[in-house]
């Protein structure tokens, strides 16, 4: 039988593996083979978001690399102040996060949802019994490597550093809105903000003499061209009609007012 000619990614691919299995780095050399494969099949929907130094960056600043899927939208169970199940409609945003910053980073996640249209803010919600649902939906197998972290759950451990030659140690995470179509009914185009992906802060005077203080941000831009009725898992989708979806900025965080002279 003529045996299969392996192409030289495969056998590059396949020389790594022995090598990893043989020191006691890979359980196995096909789990090897398995992980690089997994790594590579980057679903078509995710989006890979890297960081990049922007001028107001101080030595020293970090920043995660940052994976999406758009916001879905889901009819999922839901509990009321009454402690009553019922069906919701829930936005969420998928996201994975991983450290090449060379050191544990602890990440404090902050997703505030701003209509453009409406001009209305959203924070993210804690809910974890939405939580486990999604969980169920985006890791059908239950893979542990894979389960998706409320952003409370997520910040109780750090980020661990991944090497530079090796796959990136990824951990999941979920950003939840409930209830968007009487909070924000209606709207089609909005961003999310992320905030605790960096330890970037700027300090910058305003005119009138307050200190406005501002964190290092994700921006992602998404449109919906649908409305309220019959709302579709894949209705929302990043917005880049005007340049790309997503951006680095510094956002203002807080302002510090000037104090005023007390008089004699």
């Amino acid at each position: 039988m003529k045996r299969k000619s392996q192409s030289r990614r495969e056998f590059l691919q396949d020389a790594v593996c022995s090598g990893l299995a043989l020191w006691g780095l890979a359980s196995t050399k096909s789990t090897c083979t398995a992980q690089i494969l997994d790594e590579r099949k980057i679903n078509r929907n995710e989006r890979r978001i890297d960081p990049i130094e922007l001028p107001l960056d101080k030595p020293g600043v970090w920043t995660l690399h940052f994976r999406y899927k758009p916001i879905r939208i889901a009819n999922l169970e839901i509990f009321e102040a009454g402690g009553r199940l019922t069906q919701a409609t829930v936005w969420y945003l998928w996201y994975q996060v991983y450290n090449m910053s060379g050191e544990p980073q602890v990440f404090f996640p902050e997703f505030e949802l701003v209509t453009k249209d409406l001009n209305t803010s959203h924070l993210d919600e804690i809910h974890p019994y939405l939580v486990a649902q999604i969980d169920r939906i985006e890791n059908p197998t239950r893979e542990p490597r894979l389960r998706v972290h409320s952003s409370i759950e997520i910040s109780k451990r750090p980020i661990p550093p991944s090497k530079p030659d090796a796959i990136p140690i990824t951990v999941t995470g979920v950003a939840v809105w409930t209830n968007m179509q009487r909070r924000a009914p209606g709207t089609n185009r909005f961003s999310v903000y992320i905030s605790g992906l960096s330890n970037g802060l700027a300090v910058e005077e305003s005119p009138t003499g307050e200190r406005i203080i501002k964190r290092k941000t994700l921006q992602i831009n998404f449109v919906r061209p649908t409305d309220d009725q019959r709302q579709r898992t894949g209705d929302i989708i990043p917005d880049e009609m005007t340049g790309p979806a997503e951006q680095w900025i510094y956002r203002s965080a807080s302002v510090i007012r000037k104090e005023k002279k007390k008089a004699d």
